[in-house]
């Protein structure tokens, strides 16, 4: 059962990078329950109070897509460079544990949106601003909780 729910896990996880180029609401839930199936598998210690944080950070995100009514109007290529700088940030991060992976990803989903309003040479940067920080707030949960995941079974497979 517990390389099942392992395999589970890894499928939502790489569903919720996936979605984090789409549905930035849809990734965070996937990268919760993967973090969930993980723990779940016995593969991946993460203490139960990090995971009630990082359900207050994703219903505090689902609440602001939901009180909001209707998605923001975010290109997608604007969406990809906010969600790819994240995921580049995260990366980067991870060698500093749980802190250097969140700052990594916001880091870089802010970076990513300077990226994209200079190649595309969108001068409204108030315009820029908000699709940073509308894409950028899910994106840094997303990929934040996937961060959770790899260092869990770091954790693990160095014991």
């Amino acid at each position: 059962m517990s390389t099942f729910l392992l395999v589970i896990g890894a499928l939502l996880m790489s569903a919720a990078i996936v979605a984090a180029f789409r549905n930035l609401t849809a990734s965070c839930v996937c990268a919760y329950a993967g973090i969930w199936a993980m723990r779940a598998s016995g593969h991946a210690p993460v203490p139960s109070g990090v995971l009630m944080f990082w359900a207050i950070a994703v219903l505090l995100v689902i609440s602001i897509t939901m009180t909001r009514g209707h998605a923001p109007v975010i290109p997608a290529r604007a969406r990809y460079f906010i969600a790819g700088g994240a995921l580049a940030g995260m990366a980067a991060g991870l060698m500093f544990y749980q802190a250097g992976a969140v700052i990594g990803a916001a880091a870089g989903a802010i970076l990513g949106g300077i990226a994209f309003s200079g190649l595309s040479r969108q001068r409204d940067f108030r315009t820029v601003g908000r699709w940073i920080v509308s894409a950028g707030l899910p994106a840094t949960v997303t990929m934040s909780l996937i961060a959770l995941g790899i260092q869990g079974l770091l954790a693990r497979t160095s014991l």
